[in-house]
């Protein structure tokens, strides 16, 4: 059987030519494992199916010859055990989004917090230079990075869609998507926004799935624990009511992401009446966030002393003001500073 190369560039129909390449290790990962995890389960159809194919590779070329055979194998493979088809597949439901994309690379990692999907920009310089050979045409590179173990996993289509909705959004001048937009005022800062900015971003993806009939990633019921485990401070009695105004709201750009990832005040702003949640009365209360800087050292704290009125001395509170003049008690302070301010006060240095 001749076996022709045929997956390094899929065509789509879209009147431009949105090449498909993968990463020839990739492939191989991708088949070798498949064989093993399907004989390791009783099943040596596609064992005996590559041998079939592989065993003669042996006999017919020089060892110099065989990489390029092995590597021919491995596409055809990949193509007719439809591995190919599922990336495909989910561009096909994205017409839109084909129009406005030149070139796919798809690259194996090693660990699932390695995978992504994201418009060319920051991979190396040799997919660089290859988006900006598509920029120049108008249209734009997408990168997918994936364990190989994802081609054979059935939530692989949900992942792709979920993934897609994130670059359809970044190529959409609605959502107006700024890659360099500045958060935080320290690394820890930063790390919690971006964390949270990728919450908020999920969770109105999978809600937009669902409205269209389409299964998300994760359940409403998982974005929920996953958004509670993120906004901790605010008040549980009215945590249903914010988490449901998220959900049912249709759109959200990036400035609102951005601006609800970095103040716990404007997504509350969010919340809506639903059964057994309140719906926050006063929007007006510091909310004293992890990895947010104390106001009196300046320095990231996880430790933040609350209802200090209650909880601190009078004196100590007062002493604290006299050092830090517009300072006051709903604006919190760390375990630290609250402990080096409480011996100043009574003299101790």
């Amino acid at each position: 059987m001749a076996i022709q190369p045929h997956i390094a560039q899929q065509k789509s129909d879209t009147p431009h030519t949105m090449d498909i390449r993968f990463q020839p290790a990739l492939l191989q990962e991708v088949i070798d494992s498949f064989i093993e995890k399907t004989e390791r389960e009783g099943d040596p159809t596609y064992y005996k199916e590559f041998h079939e194919l592989a065993d003669p590779i042996y006999e017919k070329y020089s060892l110099d010859d065989r990489e390029s055979e092995f590597k021919k194998l491995y596409q055809y493979l990949f193509g007719i055990w439809g591995f190919s088809d599922i990336i495909r597949n989910a561009f096909d439901e994205f017409p839109a989004l084909k129009e406005k994309i030149g070139i796919v690379l798809i690259k194996g990692v090693l660990k699932e917090d390695q995978e992504g999907v994201d418009v060319l920009r920051k991979w190396g310089s040799v997919e660089q230079d290859m988006a900006r050979q598509f920029e120049e045409k108008g249209l734009k590179g997408v990168g997918i990075k994936l364990i190989p173990r994802r081609f054979y996993d059935p939530a692989l289509s949900r992942y792709c869609r979920h993934e897609l909705t994130h670059i359809a959004d970044m190529l959409d001048p609605v959502f107006d998507y700024d890659p360099d937009t500045k958060v935080g005022q320290n690394p820890g800062e930063e790390t919690l926004i971006l964390h949270r900015y990728r919450i908020l971003w999920c969770m109105n993806i999978d809600s937009r799935l669902v409205q269209a009939g389409k299964d998300p990633m994760l359940t409403r019921e998982d974005r929920f624990k996953e958004f509670r485990s993120w906004y901790r401070k605010i008040p549980p009695t009215q945590l249903k009511s914010v988490f449901e105004g998220l959900w049912q709201a249709d759109f959200f750009t990036h400035a609102e992401l951005t601006e609800m990832a970095s103040d716990t005040l404007r997504v509350m702003d969010r919340a809506i009446e639903v059964e057994g949640g309140d719906v926050p009365a006063t929007l007006n209360k510091v909310i004293l966030m992890p990895g947010f800087p104390c106001p009196l050292c300046r320095f990231p704290t996880y430790s933040w002393v609350e209802d200090l009125e209650n909880k601190v001395e009078k004196h100590v509170l007062d002493f604290i003001r006299e050092n830090h003049p517009g300072w006051d008690a709903e604006y919190g302070a760390c375990d630290r500073c609250v402990e080096v301010y409480r011996l100043r006060s009574e003299g101790v240095t």
